[in-house]
C-alpha cells in the first residue's frame, strides 16, 4: 500500500530533477479537460415582449337551427322557397291543403254558435225558476232541472270554443313559416307528398333552418389545459391580477384570415370521456355569411398588449422523470441543471414561469449527453 503511494511521488520528483537539471528540457502544460461549446449553441436568457397564443382546429355551429316538420298531416300545395336562400323571419314557405281543417273549423265555429244559442235558453229558463220557486209555482225538481241545464250549456259553450281554437290553430298550421332569419336547404317533400308531424314513417323534416349571423366556432380543449387554465384564472382574481385580453380569431381553410374577431361565450357543460376534451364556444358576427355551418377553420386567440417574460429556445428545454430541465454554463464556467417551470410556446421559443434568472447561459444543442459539474470552454 505504501509503495503504492511513494512510487508516484518519487517519479515526480524525478522528472522535477530532471527538469532542473536541462537535460530534458521543459514540460509540456497538461492540456485542458474542460468541455468545448461552440457560441451558437448557447442562449443567454432574456426578457421579452410576448404574446402569449394559441391555435386549435375548430368547427363552425348554427346558434339556431331547426329540422322543421308539420304539426298536422296534410298535402303539400305549394313550396315558396329555393336551396340555399336566405330567409326572414315569419316569410311563408309552405303551403298545405287547407281543405279538411277550413271544414272542421267551419263545423266547431257552428257548434259554438249552437251551444251559445242554447245557453240563452239555459239562461232564461233559469231566471223563471228563480222567480217562480219563491211563490211556489214550480217544483223542487224543476228547479233543479233549470240550474242543471244552465250548468250544461254553460259547459258546452266552453267546450265549442276549446273545439274552435283547436280548429282554428289547425287551420293556421297549414302555412308553413320561418321560425328566424337564416339560410334554409332544400325541400326534402315534394308538391303532392302528404306531410305528416314526425313519425318512423316520415323521418325527413320538410326543411332545415340555420341561423347565419352571429354563428359559434367550436373547439375542443384537453382537460388538463382546461383545469389548468381554470385555476389559474381563479388564482389572479383572488390575488386582485388583472386578467390579460385575449383577442380571437380565426384562419379559414386555405390560410386566409377571417375579417372579424370572436368573443368567447361559454365552456360546454360536459366533457367528452373518449377525447379527454370539453367544448368552447366562441361567438362571430358573420354579416355576409361567408361561414357556413359546418365549415373547418383554425381559432386562433393572442393576448392583446403581451406581457414581459423570460424566454428560451424549444430545443434548450430537456425533460425526465423529474420533468423539464435546462442546462447552464454557470458563473464559474461549470456545467449545472435546472429545473424550469415551462409555460407556453413563443413561436421557436419556450416562456420559462420559473427556473432561470435573465443573463443564464442556457446550453441549446447536445446538453443529454453533457455531464453535470463538467468544466465548460465557450468558443
Amino acid at each position: 500500500m505504501m509503495l503504492r503511494i511513494l512510487m508516484p511521488l518519487m517519479l515526480g520528483i524525478t522528472l522535477a530533477a530532471c527538469g532542473e537539471s536541462g537535460k530534458e528540457g521543459p514540460v509540456a502544460p497538461a492540456e485542458s479537460t474542460a468541455i468545448k461549446i461552440a457560441s451558437d449553441s448557447i442562449a443567454v436568457a432574456a426578457k421579452r415582449l410576448v404574446r402569449p397564443s394559441f391555435e386549435l382546429p375548430a368547427v363552425v355551429e348554427a346558434v339556431q337551427m331547426a329540422r322543421v316538420r308539420p304539426e298536422i298531416s296534410a298535402t303539400i300545395r305549394e313550396i315558396k322557397f329555393s336551396p340555399g336562400q336566405m330567409v326572414e323571419e315569419g316569410d311563408v314557405l309552405m303551403e298545405l291543403d287547407t281543405s279538411a281543417y277550413q271544414a272542421a273549423y267551419d263545423t266547431a265555429r257552428a257548434q259554438l254558435q249552437s251551444a251559445q244559442a242554447s245557453q240563452v235558453n239555459a239562461n232564461s229558463n233559469w231566471d223563471r225558476a228563480e222567480d217562480l220557486m219563491p211563490k211556489g209555482y214550480i217544483s223542487q225538481q224543476d228547479y233543479d232541472g233549470a240550474r242543471a241545464a244552465i250548468d250544461s250549456a254553460r259547459a258546452a259553450v266552453a267546450s265549442a270554443k276549446a273545439a274552435l281554437n283547436k280548429a282554428e290553430l289547425d287551420l293556421s298550421h297549414t302555412t308553413i313559416t320561418a321560425p328566424f332569419s337564416g339560410k334554409i336547404s332544400k325541400s326534402y317533400w315534394a308538391i303532392g307528398d302528404t306531410a305528416m308531424p314526425s313519425s318512423p314513417n316520415a323521418p325527413e323534416p320538410l326543411f332545415i333552418l340555420v341561423s347565419m349571423d352571429p354563428v359559434f366556432v367550436t373547439a375542443g380543449v384537453q382537460l388538463e389545459k382546461y383545469h389548468e387554465f381554470v385555476l389559474k384564472r381563479k388564482a389572479w382574481l383572488d390575488a386582485g391580477k388583472t386578467i390579460p385580453e385575449l383577442e380571437v380569431g380565426l384562419k379559414l381553410s386555405g390560410g386566409s384570415e377571417y375579417p372579424h374577431s370572436g368573443v368567447f361565450e361559454a365552456w360546454d357543460n360536459t366533457s367528452s370521456a373518449s377525447s379527454g376534451t370539453i367544448t368552447g364556444r366562441v361567438l362571430f358576427p358573420n354579416p355576409d355569411g361567408l361561414l357556413l355551418p359546418g365549415n373547418n377553420v383554425t381559432l386562433e386567440g393572442k393576448v392583446v398588449g403581451g406581457i414581459n417574460r423570460i424566454v428560451i429556445p424549444q430545443k434548450a428545454v430537456l425533460r425526465d422523470q423529474q420533468g423539464e430541465y435546462v442546462k447552464i454554463v454557470d458563473s464559474s464556467d461549470t456545467l449545472v441543471r435546472r429545473n424550469v417551470d415551462v409555460g407556453i410556446r413563443d413561436g421557436a421559443d419556450w416562456v420559462i414561469i420559473d427556473g432561470l434568472e435573465v443573463g443564464d447561459r442556457v446550453v441549446t444543442a447536445g446538453a443529454q449527453r453533457l455531464r453535470e459539474g463538467a468544466k465548460v470552454a465557450i468558443q
